[in-house]
């Protein structure tokens, strides 16, 4: 069952709770007020009949309580034995019912007697020392036949409302349901052409249908970005991966012509297979590297920064034969980093420094009340501003072929990046051409008091 057929019938089902709910309060409160009104009525003609002081007990009252006799009502007084001494009716409608006896205070009651509702007022009267009871009664058919009408008349209209009830249902539900609708055609659209579409906005802004488009065209813009990255990705990867399986396909092809007989060919086609085999296991290790770094959630720590980058360093000077400076305050350097990771991080920025810079690197260390920074500084080749931005980006390189010769694959720092985020800092990169470029790390520091 759709959505629109539910909610059309939630709205019948609660439309038909009201109505009866509405309709019942209104026949209870219908025959009460009636019932009371009936039974004031008698009780008044009883209290009156008494003030009047007459002997009711004579048979010659028998004409003047005829004449204040109720219509479809009966008078009658009754001894103390329930013997009827006198009884004025009207006899097509009045309704017998056993007289009452030994009545000591007065009573006023709705009492059904085969089948009929009777309006009864009944009080104990002393005339001349003699106990006896008098009896006002009211037929109330006609009430019954108003009752019948009035449950009729609810019923008709009841009808009538349920059936608006459902075609207004259907509308509305129709018309609120609508940009569901459209959003549902248009990921049917998209699931059948392959090209992404948005939905027109409404020109209403302010519920939740409007907000469930604008969400829906936000997602979309989003998947497009995504696959437009996934795509050059793809092609990145691709042609990162083609030129070394190329070079080693053309090598093994030299070697498997001339090369068994040419000791200084099969030399260079070793190692130019060496070599490119090396790079591309290199290059698959920091896509799965990349691949992992999405994945993972790190659990945070605090480090003392200053402490482990001077390890780091200390580290990459011996395996790569080259100076690095360690500047550090006086203050504390603590931050919340996972520790594995910021070695990570640290190793693909000098590892980039060092690479495009034949001079001494430093790394400064500094802190404030919030953030400790860690800022890799080399006298390189440096980076033209039009170029910053983009390198975050996967597989982009400023300069591919100088990259290329350095083993540089384009993911160091996309990966650093990534790395950083996780670990809940910032990364940005500061470069003039012919003056060198600096890396600055910024990770959330330690609070003092919670230390």
């Amino acid at each position: 069952m759709s959505i629109k057929t539910r909610l059309g019938w939630l709205l019948v089902f609660w439309s038909l709770l009201i109505l009866l709910a509405a309709n019942a309060f209104t026949y209870i409160a219908f025959v009460n007020e009636t019932e009371d009104r009936e039974l004031d009525a008698i009780e008044d003609a009883g209290e009156g009949l008494l003030n009047m002081g007459i002997d009711l007990s004579d048979v010659n009252s028998k004409p003047f309580l005829k004449s204040l006799l109720p219509d479809d009502g009966m008078i009658r007084v009754l001894d103390n034995e329930g013997n009827v001494l006198v009884r004025v009716a009207d006899e097509d409608d009045a309704a017998y019912f056993p007289p009452s006896r030994h009545l000591k205070k007065e009573k006023t009651a709705i009492v059904d007697i085969e089948g009929e509702r009777i309006a009864l007022f009944a009080v104990p009267v002393t005339n001349g020392g003699s106990a006896t009871t008098l009896e006002i009664s009211r037929n109330l058919s006609e009430l019954q036949e108003e009752k019948r009408t009035l449950l009729l008349t609810m019923l008709s209209v009841s009808i009538v409302l349920l059936a608006l009830a459902v075609l207004i249902g259907q509308f509305i539900a129709k018309r609120f349901l609508k940009p569901v609708s459209v959003i549902g055609r248009t990921m049917e659209d998209i699931k059948e052409s392959g090209q992404f579409q948005r939905i027109v906005l409404s020109k209403r802004k302010d519920d939740e249908l409007y907000a469930l488009a604008m969400n829906f065209n936000h997602m979309i813009d989003s998947l497009e970005e995504i696959f437009a990255r996934q795509e050059r990705f793809i092609g990145d990867a691709s042609h990162e991966l083609k030129t070394p399986l190329t070079v080693i396909e053309n090598y093994a092809s030299i070697l498997d012509r001339w090369g068994k007989k040419d000791p200084a060919l099969l030399d260079e086609g070793i190692e130019a297979i060496r070599d490119e085999s090396i790079r591309m296991k290199h290059l698959v290790e920091q896509l799965l590297d990349l691949a992992s770094v999405q994945k993972q959630n790190f659990e945070l720590d605090p480090i003392d920064v200053a402490l482990l980058a001077k390890q780091t360093a200390q580290r990459l000077e011996k395996a790569s034969g080259r100076n690095i400076l360690m500047e550090s305050g006086q203050g504390r350097t603590l931050a919340m980093t996972n520790k594995e990771k910021f070695v990570q991080i640290l190793f693909i920025l000098l590892d980039n420094a060092l690479k495009y810079s034949e001079e001494a690197v430093t790394v400064k260390i500094s802190a404030n009340e919030e953030t400790v920074i860690v800022e890799v500084k080399d006298k390189g080749i440096g980076i033209p501003q039009s170029e910053i931005p983009r390198l975050f980006e996967r597989f982009y390189r400023v300069d591919a072929s100088r990259t290329r010769a350095t083993g540089g694959s384009g993911l160091g720092l996309a990966i650093a990046r990534e790395l950083t985020e996780k670990n809940g800092g910032n990364l940005q990169i500061n470069s003039k051409q012919g003056e060198g470029t600096t890396v600055r790390l910024e990770l959330p520091a330690v609070d003092e008091r919670q230390s």
